[in-house]
């Protein structure tokens, strides 16, 4: 923080002496308001990933709700559930998100707004997912052990069935998150979402405002775009750890 200067040479202003601080450094630079592009990115990638982690959190808990009683009761109930997901998946997302800005943002805010357009249909995918693995194990012999066994359903559900489907719902879970960020970041982008406040940023934000000046300073919108592209590289090959951890027959698989 700079108090004052005393300038040796009143006709070079580029010589002067400041009694307390130092002169401004952005590692960065500016963007079109002055602000650090370090600073501001830092603050947006905060934002960007709590929304993302939210999100993904929020998914998995609907869909493997939702995807266990698929799963494992089938019939009459699968098979309704399964038509209006397909409904719902069938429902542009864009198309989503522009009617939430419009009619609910002004209620309860862009970020609710976003979240909830996202959680809307987001639990569709993680919930064919959890249906699948449950089909998949439901049918095994220690399954059928712990049923003659007088094992109630819940208890089959959580402590037999959904520990060994963990390792493949976790991964996608996983990699929800920088789908969610890109995703952000492209709406922002375009303008479809404002999510630009006195106290708050994100990402995507970022890219918009340094649109307009990206032929003459293209390092507003240059270092917000390959944390972007650090972010996908980075979160592919933790999602692929991950999938190795958890099953390690796929170990080196693409």
């Amino acid at each position: 923080y700079i108090n004052s200067k005393t300038f040796i040479d009143l006709n070079d202003e580029s010589k002067c002496v400041y009694d307390v601080g130092a002169e401004p450094f952005f590692k960065f630079g500016t963007n079109q308001y002055g602000q650090d592009i370090f600073t501001c990115l830092a603050s947006g990638a905060r934002f960007s990933f709590l929304l993302a982690i939210s999100i993904s959190a929020i998914n998995l808990f609907i869909g493997a709700c939702i995807g266990s009683m698929e799963g494992y009761y089938g019939g009459a109930f699968d098979m309704m559930t399964e038509r209006f997901k397909e409904i719902l998946a069938g429902v542009p997302f864009m198309i989503t998100v522009t009617l939430f800005q419009l009619h609910l943002a002004n209620k309860v805010g862009p970020v609710a707004s976003l979240l909830f357009a996202f959680v809307l249909t987001g639990w569709v995918g993680m919930s064919s997912l959890v249906r699948t693995q449950f089909y998949r194990f439901k049918h095994q012999e220690y399954v059928l052990a712990a049923r003659t066994l007088g094992a109630t359903d819940r208890r089959i559900i959580t402590k037999h069935i959904f520990p060994n489907a963990i390792g493949t719902i976790i991964t996608s879970a996983v990699l929800v998150i920088p789908g969610v960020i890109f995703s952000e970041s492209t709406l922002s982008y375009l303008g479809i979402v404002n999510l630009s406040s006195s106290n708050t940023t994100s990402v995507g934000t970022l890219l918009a405002g340094g649109q307009a000046y990206l032929k003459d300073f293209p390092h507003i919108i240059f270092f917000p775009a390959i944390f972007i592209s650090l972010l996908e590289i980075s979160f592919n090959l933790f999602g692929n750890g991950l999938r190795d951890a958890f099953n390690p027959s796929l170990r080196g698989a693409e």
